[in-house]
């Protein structure tokens, strides 16, 4: 017997050495934890060029009894473990390593890439959160989930909302993408985080650094891109979840889909409430205003046998109160405000199959934004309207990309058009109607000389109805010298032209005087970024390690200065950035995920005109998370630390020089406990968030301007929270957790 099993091994030696000679090699399946035999897995091999796929199951051995002869794409899934999608050639190495769902390396991106591929073979440095961090820190918001994430820091105006800067750089240089369509409705420059519902999100992907070259304007720090889940690939899917919060937070959430043959339905809604939360205000007026929204997603796909398309229409509507106080002398009146806004966007998005293949995006988006004034009468409960005005912004998008994929892997290119016709008109912008167009060509070349070793150039040159636009470039460089190593450097321009509204706004009442300035020159920025990075598996573990710098230097940055009683916007010369982190995460199967990460941003400015110039500030910062997988509870308990250290803000004085403030550190921890019930298909989070109850944090040096106050608003302070989650689907007469 074992002279037999000693013959079959070494024919399978021979076998496989022949195999690789040839450059056709047997797929095989392994446990990427344990290096084991995966059994029974399920894989779908596309051959480039061919519209047929092939399905396969491993056996006990994990061969899946299919050689890679010609490049292909392959999906392999089995319960336990991630989904794999990858493009392999004859020559490359055959095994797939499954990730266990306690890991959290490797997740598939698709955020600016030729197809979807795992994270560590992207070109680009991309943070991916997964559906099972979303399930563990239970965000409701985007703002919400990136408050404890490295080079993100929040900023918080109490009827503006919740905005974000990345590597130093504000809001209005970060594009916030959902499915792949722009965000608009920038107020002082951000889009409010709180807005952005997550109950749909499948994923989110963070790219830092300009990205330009794809997507435009608006991407000189980063782009933020919210993946929805599909529902419309199952015959029935059902889901619903809720979530409160002790200090006055109260979603709901609800949907279905429904597949048949080719078509794909599904449709999602939900009411979100917030009770306001006092802060350090008195009397009616609250820090953290109340708000009610309304979120609601209607999908519909056509899957044929060479293309696929699909449309959604996302509609938005919310309520926000802001109170006054009660006046002098009788203090029984008092003037209220009411803020509605509506955001409604409509997509259809056409995708052709095969390796070469292109697809195209093409959205409406409008914003509108209503402010009520009211004059409250509290003895006679009568309201009575004083003013209104409205902001409304429209966005026409189209936008498309071919990208071809040569067989050999050596080389391949996205060629792409993208059109973007924006509008505004309203009560604060004159009451005039303003529009800038910017057509755009863009290529992006991708060669791989040789395995270990990728470069991607790419260009992009651009039309602009208001500016000239420069030729923007980027060359991003990857490279893995060793096994489990990887560099990825990039350097790279970027372009911003004004927004409408810093160019045409005229917002003028009791609190403000703010004017648009038609003079504004565009920003134009440069990016270099360095990665090194390190991986180590073993049985039972894998360790992640990185280092990143990064520096951003942007010339022409727009920003609010003083001039007599009113603030304009304006240039300033030069603003730079420079950073530092260092990461390392760890798995421990199947129990155990850390991560612990430091980094310090410095920012510097200058107004060449007035010789002023400031120093570089630095500022620290510490993220660490931590879960604990109990597998006999079938749940986990999540920690998820940030410190944000002193933070430097720069303000335009009276004279337009600039005046150096500071902004106090602070220290945020969350804590989840999740539970999964009837095989998953009902998951409960219960926990605490904010649990060091910082609530404002002193900002020094600050002018008191049209935008800021000697306080900073951070959070609302300690709370504990509970999230109900139910999501089934129907396949193959079976109910299974979906």
């Amino acid at each position: 017997m074992k002279k037999y099993l000693r013959l079959l091994t070494l024919t399978g030696l021979i076998f496989n050495f022949i195999c690789a000679d040839a450059q056709h090699a047997e797929v095989r399946i392994l446990d990427g934890s344990s290096g084991k035999p995966v059994a029974f897995a399920h894989m779908k091999v596309d051959p480039v060029g061919s519209s047929k796929g092939r399905y396969y199951v491993s056996d006990t051995a994990g061969f899946t009894g299919y050689t890679v002869s010609v490049k292909s794409l392959i999906s392999v899934t089995y319960v336990g473990f991630k989904p794999y999608t990858d493009t392999l050639t004859p020559g490359q190495t055959a095994e797939v390593r499954l990730v266990p769902s306690i890991y959290t390396f490797d997740e598939m991106v698709v955020t600016a890439q030729y197809s979807p591929v795992s994270a560590d073979k992207s070109i680009y440095r991309i943070n991916v959160i997964n559906s099972l961090q979303l399930q563990k820190r239970a965000a409701c918001d985007l703002g919400d989930l990136l408050r404890n994430q490295m080079n993100v820091r929040l900023s918080q105006n109490g009827v503006l909302g919740t905005g974000m800067s990345m590597q130093g750089l504000s809001g209005e240089n970060v594009k916030i993408l959902v499915d792949g369509v722009p965000v608009i409705g920038r107020l002082n420059g951000v889009i409010d985080l709180t807005q952005i519902n997550l109950q749909q999100a499948q994923q989110v992907e963070v790219i830092e650094g300009p990205m330009s070259v794809i997507y435009g304007s608006n991407a000189l720090a980063g782009v933020v891109n919210i993946i929805p889940i599909d529902y419309s690939g199952k015959p029935l899917s059902v889901n619903a979840s809720s979530y409160i919060e002790s200090v006055g937070v109260y979603n709901f959430n609800a949907g279905f889909g429904i597949g048949h043959g080719i078509h794909g339905f599904s449709l999602q809604a939900g009411r979100n409430f917030f009770d306001g939360f006092q802060g350090i205000k008195t009397g009616r007026e609250m820090e953290w205003k109340p708000r009610r929204q309304f979120n609601t997603d209607l999908d519909y796909s056509l899957n044929l046998k060479k293309a696929s398309i699909k449309t959604r229409l996302s509609l938005f509507d919310e309520v926000l109160l802001s109170n006054g106080d009660l006046m002098p002398k009788y203090y029984e009146k008092a003037f209220d405000s009411r803020f509605n806004t509506d955001r409604y966007t409509a997509k259809i998005s056409l995708q052709t199959k095969g390796c070469n293949n292109f697809s195209s995006d093409n959205s409406y988006s409008y914003y509108k934004r209503v402010r009520s004034l009211y004059y409250n009468d509290l003895t006679l409960l009568e309201k009575t309207q004083v003013s209104s005005d409205t902001t409304l912004f429209g966005s026409w998008l189209s936008r498309g990309i071919y990208t071809y994929r040569g067989t050999t892997g050596v080389f391949s290119f996205q060629a792409g058009y993208d059109l973007n016709v924006e509008w505004a008109s309203g009560d604060r912008i004159g009451g005039s109607n303003r529009e800038i167009t910017d057509l755009a060509g863009f290529l992006s070349i991708q060669y791989q000389p040789v395995e270990k070793i990728t470069f991607q150039p790419g260009f992009r040159y651009a039309y602009n109805s208001k500016f000239t636009t420069p030729l923007i470039y980027a060359l991003h460089v990857k490279a893995q010298p060793f096994k489990g190593t990887g560099i990825r450097a990039s350097w790279s321009s970027g372009f911003r032209a004004p927004s409408i509204k810093e160019l045409y706004l005229n917002f003028v009442d009791v609190n403000h005087n703010v004017i648009g300035n038609p003079d504004l020159k565009p920003e134009r920025s440069k990016h270099v970024q360095l990665q090194l990075l390190q991986k180590l598996e073993g049985t039972g573990f894998a360790t992640e390690g990185e280092v990143n710098l990064f520096v951003n230097d942007v010339d022409n940055i727009i920003t609010l200065g003083q001039s007599g009683v009113s603030y304009v916007y304006i240039n300033v010369d030069h603003y730079r950035t420079r950073g530092y982190n260092a990461m390392i995460r760890t798995s421990l199967f199947p129990s155990v995920d850390f991560r612990l990460g430091y980094g310090r941003t410095g920012k510097s400015s200058s107004l060449g005109t007035l010789g002023s110039e400031t120093k570089f500030l630095w500022s620290p910062e510490v993220t660490s998370e931590l879960t604990y997988k109990l597998s006999k509870f079938n749940g986990s308990i999540s920690a998820f630390y940030k410190y944000t250290g002193t933070t430097p803000q720069f303000y335009i004085a009276d004279d337009g020089s600039v005046i150096e403030g500071l902004v106090d550190g602070y220290h945020n921890l969350d804590i989840s406990v999740m539970k999964s019930f009837f095989s998953d298909r009902l998951t409960v989070n219960i926990g605490g968030k904010n649990l060091f109850n910082v609530t404002n944090i002193a900002a020094v040096g600050n002018d008191g301007g049209v935008h800021s106050s000697n306080n900073s608003s951070v959070a609302w302070g300690r709370s504990i929270f509970v999230k109900i989650n139910l999501s089934i689907w129907h396949d193959d007469k079976k109910i299974q957790a979906h």
